[in-house]
Order: structure tokens, then C-alpha cells, then sequence
């Protein structure tokens, strides 16, 4: 029997795979990061930097379940995420280290990946709390988790270092099992009108705020 909160899990979409990530990955995620801002908001630290050996080596060792993001369309490599500070005990995960191909950001693939995320969190481990942090300067990603329903709790102030040698205040944000059932409608809706053939965004053009992922 799978041990779902030890293991990380396979996640199978209309649009997007997530599966537990490999060192094999490394290229395919050195393409997908295809944007030099992707990493602007994460912590400082070997992670924030673009995909390489060293880091995705990194992520595997440090305890994380670490889900790389195939399209499903293309079996292209398409970005990242994980689960984290994972307590069975107290029915609680955080989800973050993720990021996305800049072709990826506004479409099906990116509600359909945060649509597979909680709902292993919440229909599978039976958790009752998913927890995402975010930089407070990192506006578009800070709307697109209060868009899917996600509570701003609080800040934590001077938290983290930032590549530029700043520091950082993190934002919580969470969703619990009580909440879960209004926000997987939201997100079922939004892959339904993202998968309506919509335009892509043209460079320069403002995306949905919607369309970051769950970034640190």
C-alpha cells in the first residue's frame, strides 16, 4: 500500500502530468525555464538560480515531494512544484517551489496543475490545511493565489533573503478542507474557460493575474 504522505504522488490531468521529479529532468527543465524572472522571487540559495544538476540534486535530497510538470498534449517539461513541511499529525502541507513555462502561465495546464495539487492534499491525504508563501513584492503571484480563493493570514516579516541581497517579508496564505469544495469549483471553472481555445497572451499584453503559479 502507497504511504501517500511519505511518497511523492503521480498526478494524472487532461492537461498536465505532475510526477515525482528525476535527475533525468534536468534538461527538460532547464528548457522550460525559459524566462529570467521565473526565479526573481524565490529565496536566495542554490534553487533560485536556473535548473542544473546541482539543484535539481538539491531538491531531491531535501525532503520535499518535488512533482516535475509534463504537458500532456506535448510530453513536454513545462516547470515545477512541490509539497513540503508535511505533518500527518496535524493534517497540514505547504505547496510552493513552483514555477512554470512562460507559454504555460495562462492556460489549462497551470489550474489544472493547482486543481491536482489540493486535491491530493485534500481528497487523498485527508488534510485539513494547504499553505502557500509568497513574497510580498511578488504582486502577480499574490493575486493569483487569493484568485483561487486561497486566505491571506499574515506576514512574516524580514524572513527570507532575496538573490539581490534584500529581505524579504513572506505572505501566508492558506486553504482549508472547509474551504476546499468553493475553491476546486473556481478552479474547475477556470480550466474550463481556459481550455475554450482562448487567445494566448502577446507579449507585452497583461496576463490574468490568475496565470502565476504558486511561487515562493
Amino acid at each position: 500500500m502507497t504511504d501517500h504522505w511519505s511518497e511523492a504522488p503521480t498526478l494524472h490531468g487532461e492537461f498536465v502530468l505532475l510526477r515525482p521529479t528525476t535527475i533525468a529532468d534536468v534538461d527538460g527543465l532547464a528548457r522550460a525555464h525559459d524566462d529570467p524572472e521565473t526565479l526573481r522571487y524565490f529565496p536566495y540559495g542554490i534553487e533560485s538560480e536556473p535548473p542544473s544538476v546541482a539543484s535539481v540534486d538539491h531538491a531531491l535530497r531535501s525532503g520535499r515531494q518535488t512533482l516535475t510538470q509534463v504537458d500532456a498534449a506535448t510530453g513536454e517539461i513545462v516547470g515545477t512544484t512541490s509539497i513540503y513541511n508535511m505533518s500527518e499529525l496535524h493534517g497540514r502541507v505547504t505547496v510552493g517551489y513552483t514555477w512554470l513555462a512562460s507559454r504555460v502561465r495562462g492556460t489549462a495546464i497551470n489550474a489544472e496543475s493547482k486543481l491536482l495539487v489540493l486535491e491530493h492534499v485534500f481528497d487523498t491525504l485527508g488534510a485539513r490545511r494547504a499553505e502557500l508563501n509568497v513574497d510580498d513584492e511578488n504582486v502577480r503571484s499574490r493575486a493569483a493565489v487569493a484568485a483561487i480563493g486561497a486566505t491571506e493570514e499574515g506576514a512574516l516579516r524580514r524572513h527570507a533573503r532575496r538573490r539581490d541581497g534584500t529581505v524579504r517579508t513572506t505572505i501566508v496564505y492558506s486553504v482549508t478542507d472547509e474551504e476546499w469544495p468553493g475553491v476546486r469549483a473556481g478552479l474547475l471553472a477556470r480550466i474550463s474557460r481556459r481550455s475554450a481555445n482562448r487567445p494566448a497572451v502577446r507579449p507585452g499584453q497583461a496576463a490574468d493575474p490568475a496565470a502565476a503559479g504558486f511561487v515562493r
